[in-house]
Protein backbone atom coordinates (compact mmCIF):
# COMPACT_ATOMS: atom_id res chain seq x y z
CA UNK A 1 0.00 0.00 0.00
CA UNK A 2 1.05 3.60 -0.42
CA UNK A 3 2.67 5.35 2.50
CA UNK A 4 1.65 8.91 3.25
CA UNK A 5 3.73 11.22 5.34
CA UNK A 6 2.47 13.16 8.32
CA UNK A 7 2.64 16.87 9.03
CA UNK A 8 5.15 16.89 11.86
CA UNK A 9 4.42 20.54 12.64
CA UNK A 10 0.83 19.68 13.59
CA UNK A 11 -0.15 17.85 16.80
CA UNK A 12 -2.90 15.36 16.07
CA UNK A 13 -6.22 15.87 17.81
CA UNK A 14 -5.43 18.87 20.00
CA UNK A 15 -7.84 21.22 18.19
CA UNK A 16 -5.10 23.79 17.59
CA UNK A 17 -3.62 25.08 14.35
CA UNK A 18 -0.07 24.31 15.50
CA UNK A 19 1.66 25.18 12.23
CA UNK A 20 -0.35 28.38 11.74
CA UNK A 21 -1.45 27.66 8.18
CA UNK A 22 -5.19 28.14 8.81
CA UNK A 23 -6.04 24.42 9.04
CA UNK A 24 -6.64 22.83 12.43
CA UNK A 25 -5.20 19.34 13.00
CA UNK A 26 -4.11 18.88 9.38
CA UNK A 27 -1.60 16.24 10.43
CA UNK A 28 -2.53 13.88 7.55
CA UNK A 29 -3.54 16.32 4.81
CA UNK A 30 -6.90 17.98 4.21
CA UNK A 31 -10.35 17.24 2.78
CA UNK A 32 -11.18 20.34 0.74
CA UNK A 33 -14.48 18.84 -0.43
CA UNK A 34 -15.87 18.69 3.10
CA UNK A 35 -13.52 21.19 4.77
CA UNK A 36 -12.24 18.87 7.45
CA UNK A 37 -9.02 17.12 8.40
CA UNK A 38 -10.08 13.64 7.24
CA UNK A 39 -9.06 13.06 3.60
CA UNK A 40 -10.14 9.41 3.71
CA UNK A 41 -11.27 8.20 0.29
CA UNK A 42 -15.03 7.70 -0.10
CA UNK A 43 -15.16 6.95 -3.83
CA UNK A 44 -12.04 4.95 -4.78
CA UNK A 45 -10.54 7.34 -7.31
CA UNK A 46 -8.00 8.84 -4.92
CA UNK A 47 -6.83 5.48 -3.60
CA UNK A 48 -6.10 4.20 -7.09
CA UNK A 49 -4.33 7.41 -8.16
CA UNK A 50 -2.22 7.57 -5.01
CA UNK A 51 -1.20 3.93 -5.31
CA UNK A 52 0.05 4.43 -8.85
CA UNK A 53 2.40 7.13 -7.59
CA UNK A 54 3.71 5.57 -4.41
CA UNK A 55 2.70 1.99 -3.60
CA UNK A 56 5.56 0.22 -1.86
CA UNK A 57 7.43 -2.54 -3.70
CA UNK A 58 9.36 -5.71 -2.85
CA UNK A 59 6.77 -6.69 -0.22
CA UNK A 60 4.99 -9.55 -2.06
CA UNK A 61 1.71 -7.62 -1.84
CA UNK A 62 -0.39 -6.43 -4.75
CA UNK A 63 1.66 -4.24 -7.04
CA UNK A 64 4.22 -1.44 -6.95
CA UNK A 65 3.93 2.27 -7.61
CA UNK A 66 6.37 4.38 -9.58
CA UNK A 67 8.27 5.91 -6.64
CA UNK A 68 8.44 3.61 -3.63
CA UNK A 69 10.15 6.13 -1.40
CA UNK A 70 8.24 9.34 -2.07
CA UNK A 71 6.32 11.26 0.56
CA UNK A 72 2.62 11.70 -0.19
CA UNK A 73 0.59 14.71 0.85
CA UNK A 74 -3.09 13.76 0.64
CA UNK A 75 -5.42 16.52 -0.53
CA UNK A 76 -9.02 15.57 -1.31
CA UNK A 77 -10.47 17.71 -4.11
CA UNK A 78 -13.47 15.68 -5.29
CA UNK A 79 -16.43 14.42 -3.27
CA UNK A 80 -18.15 11.05 -3.03
CA UNK A 81 -19.97 11.81 -6.29
CA UNK A 82 -16.65 12.23 -8.14
CA UNK A 83 -16.87 15.97 -8.80
CA UNK A 84 -15.51 19.12 -7.21
CA UNK A 85 -15.56 22.91 -7.36
CA UNK A 86 -12.67 24.92 -8.70
CA UNK A 87 -12.49 26.67 -5.33
CA UNK A 88 -11.62 23.35 -3.68
CA UNK A 89 -8.85 22.72 -6.19
CA UNK A 90 -7.46 26.23 -5.84
CA UNK A 91 -7.31 25.85 -2.06
CA UNK A 92 -5.62 22.45 -2.38
CA UNK A 93 -3.01 23.81 -4.80
CA UNK A 94 -2.23 26.80 -2.59
CA UNK A 95 -2.04 24.53 0.45
CA UNK A 96 0.47 22.27 -1.30
CA UNK A 97 2.65 25.17 -2.41
CA UNK A 98 2.72 26.59 1.10
CA UNK A 99 3.77 23.16 2.40
CA UNK A 100 6.65 22.93 -0.06
CA UNK A 101 5.67 20.03 -2.31
CA UNK A 102 7.86 19.25 -5.31
CA UNK A 103 5.32 17.57 -7.59
CA UNK A 104 1.56 18.08 -7.78
CA UNK A 105 -0.72 15.51 -9.44
CA UNK A 106 -4.11 16.83 -10.59
CA UNK A 107 -6.23 13.93 -11.84
CA UNK A 108 -9.24 16.14 -12.47
CA UNK A 109 -10.44 18.79 -14.89
CA UNK A 110 -13.18 21.16 -15.96
CA UNK A 111 -14.24 22.91 -19.15
CA UNK A 112 -15.19 26.33 -17.76
CA UNK A 113 -12.37 28.89 -17.80
CA UNK A 114 -11.09 30.04 -14.42
CA UNK A 115 -8.59 32.80 -13.84
CA UNK A 116 -8.36 31.75 -10.19
CA UNK A 117 -7.37 28.18 -11.06
CA UNK A 118 -4.97 29.40 -13.74
CA UNK A 119 -3.34 31.77 -11.25
CA UNK A 120 -3.01 29.03 -8.62
CA UNK A 121 -1.36 26.59 -11.05
CA UNK A 122 0.92 29.29 -12.47
CA UNK A 123 1.96 30.30 -8.96
CA UNK A 124 2.76 26.67 -8.14
CA UNK A 125 5.01 26.32 -11.19
CA UNK A 126 6.72 29.63 -10.40
CA UNK A 127 7.40 28.24 -6.91
CA UNK A 128 9.27 25.24 -8.34
CA UNK A 129 6.35 22.78 -8.24
CA UNK A 130 6.05 20.43 -11.21
CA UNK A 131 2.33 20.21 -12.06
CA UNK A 132 0.94 17.13 -13.84
CA UNK A 133 -2.69 16.98 -14.99
CA UNK A 134 -4.99 14.60 -16.82
CA UNK A 135 -6.28 15.41 -20.32
CA UNK A 136 -9.73 13.97 -19.36
CA UNK A 137 -11.84 11.25 -20.92
CA UNK A 138 -14.43 12.57 -23.40
CA UNK A 139 -12.55 11.47 -26.54
CA UNK A 140 -12.37 14.94 -28.06
CA UNK A 141 -10.08 17.96 -28.27
CA UNK A 142 -11.81 20.02 -25.57
CA UNK A 143 -9.18 21.99 -23.64
CA UNK A 144 -9.90 20.99 -20.05
CA UNK A 145 -8.18 22.88 -17.27
CA UNK A 146 -5.79 22.56 -15.50
CA UNK A 147 -4.24 20.37 -18.24
CA UNK A 148 -4.35 23.21 -20.80
CA UNK A 149 -2.67 25.78 -18.52
CA UNK A 150 0.82 26.70 -19.81
CA UNK A 151 3.67 24.91 -18.03
CA UNK A 152 1.57 21.92 -16.96
CA UNK A 153 2.54 18.41 -18.07
CA UNK A 154 -0.72 17.35 -19.76
CA UNK A 155 -1.11 13.56 -19.91
CA UNK A 156 -3.23 11.34 -22.15
CA UNK A 157 -3.96 7.66 -21.65
CA UNK A 158 -2.83 4.52 -23.47
CA UNK A 159 -3.99 0.91 -23.41
CA UNK A 160 -1.66 -2.01 -22.59
CA UNK A 161 -0.72 -2.23 -26.29
CA UNK A 162 0.35 1.46 -26.35
CA UNK A 163 -2.60 2.60 -28.46
CA UNK A 164 -4.58 5.61 -27.28
CA UNK A 165 -7.33 4.57 -24.86
CA UNK A 166 -10.38 4.73 -27.11
CA UNK A 167 -12.64 3.59 -25.62
CA UNK A 168 -12.03 3.01 -21.93
CA UNK A 169 -13.28 -0.27 -20.56
CA UNK A 170 -16.11 1.44 -18.68
CA UNK A 171 -17.69 3.34 -21.61
CA UNK A 172 -18.02 2.74 -25.37
CA UNK A 173 -17.97 6.49 -25.95
CA UNK A 174 -15.19 7.47 -23.54
CA UNK A 175 -11.64 7.95 -24.67
CA UNK A 176 -8.45 9.83 -23.92
CA UNK A 177 -8.78 13.49 -24.88
CA UNK A 178 -6.33 15.03 -27.30
CA UNK A 179 -5.40 18.46 -28.57
CA UNK A 180 -2.65 21.04 -29.05
CA UNK A 181 -1.72 21.17 -25.36
CA UNK A 182 -0.97 17.46 -24.82
CA UNK A 183 2.56 16.71 -23.56
CA UNK A 184 2.86 12.91 -23.34
CA UNK A 185 0.81 9.77 -22.79
CA UNK A 186 1.10 7.02 -20.17
CA UNK A 187 -0.68 3.77 -19.28
CA UNK A 188 -4.21 4.54 -18.11
CA UNK A 189 -6.65 1.71 -18.88
CA UNK A 190 -7.12 -1.36 -16.65
CA UNK A 191 -4.83 0.03 -13.94
CA UNK A 192 -5.11 -2.08 -10.80
CA UNK A 193 -5.09 -0.62 -7.32
CA UNK A 194 -6.09 -1.42 -3.78
CA UNK A 195 -9.85 -1.37 -3.20
CA UNK A 196 -10.54 1.74 -1.11
CA UNK A 197 -12.86 -0.27 1.16
CA UNK A 198 -10.30 -2.99 1.89
CA UNK A 199 -6.70 -3.45 2.90
CA UNK A 200 -6.46 -6.86 1.19
CA UNK A 201 -8.49 -6.63 -2.04
CA UNK A 202 -6.08 -6.01 -4.91
CA UNK A 203 -8.55 -6.82 -7.70
CA UNK A 204 -9.93 -3.32 -8.15
CA UNK A 205 -8.98 -1.51 -11.36
CA UNK A 206 -9.70 1.85 -12.95
CA UNK A 207 -9.28 3.49 -16.32
CA UNK A 208 -8.83 7.09 -17.41
CA UNK A 209 -6.34 9.85 -17.90
CA UNK A 210 -6.62 10.15 -14.11
CA UNK A 211 -4.60 6.93 -14.01
CA UNK A 212 -2.14 8.05 -16.69
CA UNK A 213 -1.23 11.32 -14.94
CA UNK A 214 0.10 9.73 -11.72
CA UNK A 215 2.48 7.56 -13.73
CA UNK A 216 4.02 10.81 -14.96
CA UNK A 217 3.86 12.46 -11.52
CA UNK A 218 5.72 9.51 -10.04
CA UNK A 219 8.38 9.77 -12.72
CA UNK A 220 8.63 13.52 -12.15
CA UNK A 221 9.27 12.90 -8.45
CA UNK A 222 12.07 10.45 -9.29
CA UNK A 223 13.65 13.02 -11.61
CA UNK A 224 13.42 15.69 -8.91
CA UNK A 225 15.07 13.37 -6.41
CA UNK A 226 17.76 12.55 -8.94
CA UNK A 227 18.43 16.24 -9.59
CA UNK A 228 17.07 18.52 -6.84
CA UNK A 229 18.16 21.63 -8.76
CA UNK A 230 15.79 20.76 -11.63
CA UNK A 231 12.97 23.17 -12.38
CA UNK A 232 9.49 22.18 -13.57
CA UNK A 233 10.56 23.18 -17.09
CA UNK A 234 13.65 20.93 -16.85
CA UNK A 235 11.59 17.96 -15.70
CA UNK A 236 8.95 18.48 -18.36
CA UNK A 237 11.64 18.71 -21.05
CA UNK A 238 13.31 15.47 -19.92
CA UNK A 239 10.02 13.56 -19.86
CA UNK A 240 9.10 14.81 -23.34
CA UNK A 241 12.51 14.25 -24.90
CA UNK A 242 12.81 10.67 -23.61
CA UNK A 243 9.26 9.54 -24.45
CA UNK A 244 8.84 6.74 -27.00
CA UNK A 245 7.43 8.04 -30.27
CA UNK A 246 5.43 6.01 -32.82
CA UNK A 247 4.56 3.14 -30.50
CA UNK A 248 0.79 3.50 -30.90
CA UNK A 249 -1.68 3.53 -33.76
CA UNK A 250 0.35 4.79 -36.77
CA UNK A 251 -2.66 6.74 -38.02
CA UNK A 252 -2.59 8.89 -34.86
CA UNK A 253 0.96 8.41 -33.52
CA UNK A 254 2.81 10.16 -36.32
CA UNK A 255 6.53 11.08 -36.21
CA UNK A 256 7.37 13.77 -33.68
CA UNK A 257 4.76 15.56 -31.62
CA UNK A 258 1.13 14.88 -32.51
CA UNK A 259 -2.17 15.86 -30.92
CA UNK A 260 -3.05 12.32 -29.82
CA UNK A 261 0.17 11.11 -28.17
CA UNK A 262 2.06 14.35 -27.65
CA UNK A 263 5.77 13.52 -27.69
CA UNK A 264 5.03 9.85 -27.05
CA UNK A 265 4.50 7.32 -24.29
CA UNK A 266 6.73 8.01 -21.30
CA UNK A 267 9.81 5.86 -20.77
CA UNK A 268 10.96 6.01 -17.16
CA UNK A 269 14.21 4.15 -17.79
CA UNK A 270 15.27 6.52 -20.56
CA UNK A 271 14.27 9.54 -18.48
CA UNK A 272 16.34 8.40 -15.50
CA UNK A 273 19.25 7.57 -17.81
CA UNK A 274 19.15 11.11 -19.18
CA UNK A 275 22.26 11.99 -17.18
CA UNK A 276 24.28 9.50 -19.18
CA UNK A 277 22.90 10.34 -22.62
CA UNK A 278 22.78 14.14 -22.68
CA UNK A 279 24.99 16.98 -21.52
CA UNK A 280 23.57 18.57 -18.41
CA UNK A 281 24.25 21.93 -16.80
CA UNK A 282 25.48 20.10 -13.73
CA UNK A 283 28.48 18.80 -15.70
CA UNK A 284 29.93 22.30 -15.39
CA UNK A 285 30.34 21.68 -11.67
CA UNK A 286 33.33 19.41 -12.07
CA UNK A 287 34.44 16.60 -9.83
CA UNK A 288 36.27 13.39 -10.54
CA UNK A 289 36.47 9.86 -9.18
CA UNK A 290 39.71 7.91 -9.33
CA UNK A 291 40.46 5.18 -9.93
CA UNK A 292 37.36 4.55 -12.05
CA UNK A 293 36.62 1.66 -12.55
CA UNK A 294 37.36 0.80 -8.94
CA UNK A 295 37.32 -2.38 -6.86
CA UNK A 296 38.12 -0.94 -3.45
CA UNK A 297 38.75 2.60 -2.23
CA UNK A 298 38.14 5.52 -4.59
CA UNK A 299 38.96 9.19 -4.12
CA UNK A 300 36.30 11.79 -4.93
CA UNK A 301 37.85 15.18 -5.61
CA UNK A 302 36.01 18.40 -6.48
CA UNK A 303 36.81 21.92 -7.55
CA UNK A 304 35.80 24.24 -4.68
CA UNK A 305 35.37 27.13 -7.11
CA UNK A 306 32.58 25.14 -8.78
CA UNK A 307 30.87 23.39 -5.85
CA UNK A 308 31.20 22.99 -2.09
CA UNK A 309 29.20 19.79 -1.55
CA UNK A 310 27.23 19.02 1.58
CA UNK A 311 25.90 15.59 0.61
CA UNK A 312 27.05 12.54 -1.33
CA UNK A 313 24.53 10.18 -2.87
CA UNK A 314 24.90 7.06 -5.00
CA UNK A 315 22.12 5.57 -7.14
CA UNK A 316 21.92 2.46 -9.27
CA UNK A 317 20.64 2.68 -12.84
CA UNK A 318 17.11 1.94 -11.64
CA UNK A 319 17.10 5.26 -9.81
CA UNK A 320 17.27 3.66 -6.35
CA UNK A 321 19.48 5.14 -3.64
CA UNK A 322 22.15 2.70 -2.49
CA UNK A 323 24.24 5.08 -0.38
CA UNK A 324 23.91 8.56 1.06
CA UNK A 325 25.83 10.57 3.64
CA UNK A 326 26.52 14.15 4.66
CA UNK A 327 29.86 15.75 3.79
CA UNK A 328 31.34 17.87 6.54
CA UNK A 329 32.17 21.30 5.13
CA UNK A 330 35.66 21.64 6.59
CA UNK A 331 37.29 23.27 3.61
CA UNK A 332 38.44 19.99 2.11
CA UNK A 333 38.43 19.12 -1.56
CA UNK A 334 38.51 15.32 -1.37
CA UNK A 335 36.85 12.39 0.36
CA UNK A 336 37.39 8.63 0.16
CA UNK A 337 34.65 6.23 -0.91
CA UNK A 338 34.72 2.55 0.08
CA UNK A 339 32.99 0.59 -2.70
CA UNK A 340 33.34 -2.88 -1.15
CA UNK A 341 29.65 -2.81 -0.18
CA UNK A 342 28.53 -2.12 -3.76
CA UNK A 343 27.93 -5.01 -6.13
CA UNK A 344 29.82 -4.80 -9.42
CA UNK A 345 28.07 -2.57 -11.94
CA UNK A 346 27.45 1.02 -13.05
CA UNK A 347 26.31 3.69 -10.59
CA UNK A 348 25.59 7.42 -10.58
CA UNK A 349 27.47 9.48 -7.99
CA UNK A 350 25.93 12.82 -7.00
CA UNK A 351 27.44 15.71 -5.09
CA UNK A 352 24.79 18.12 -3.80
CA UNK A 353 25.16 21.64 -2.49
CA UNK A 354 22.51 24.25 -1.73
CA UNK A 355 23.03 25.85 -5.14
CA UNK A 356 23.50 22.93 -7.50
CA UNK A 357 24.14 19.26 -8.00
CA UNK A 358 26.72 17.46 -10.13
CA UNK A 359 27.11 13.89 -11.28
CA UNK A 360 29.63 11.37 -12.53
CA UNK A 361 29.41 7.76 -13.57
CA UNK A 362 31.10 5.18 -11.33
CA UNK A 363 32.03 1.69 -12.47
CA UNK A 364 32.52 -0.82 -9.66
CA UNK A 365 34.62 -3.78 -10.85
CA UNK A 366 34.88 -7.22 -9.34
Amino acid sequence: MAESGSNKLEISGNGVDDDGNGYIDDWRGWDFANNDNDPTDDYGHGTNVTGIIGCNGNNFLGFAGVNWHCKLMIMKGINDQNWGYYSWWISAINYSVNKGVNVLNLSLGGTDPSQGLTDAVTNAIQNDVTVVASMMNTNNNVAYIPASIPGVIAVGSTDPDDTRSNPFFWSPTGGSCYGPHISVVAPGNYIYGLDYLSNTNYNSYWGGTSQAAPHVAGLASLLKEQGPYRTPANIKAIIKSTADDQVGDPIEDTPGWDQYYGYGRINAYKALMYYLTAMDETRKAEFRIYPNPVSGIADIEWNPTEIIPSRLKIQNLQGQNVFEEAIQNNGGERIKLDTQYLTPGIYLVFLHSKEKSCIQKLVVAK
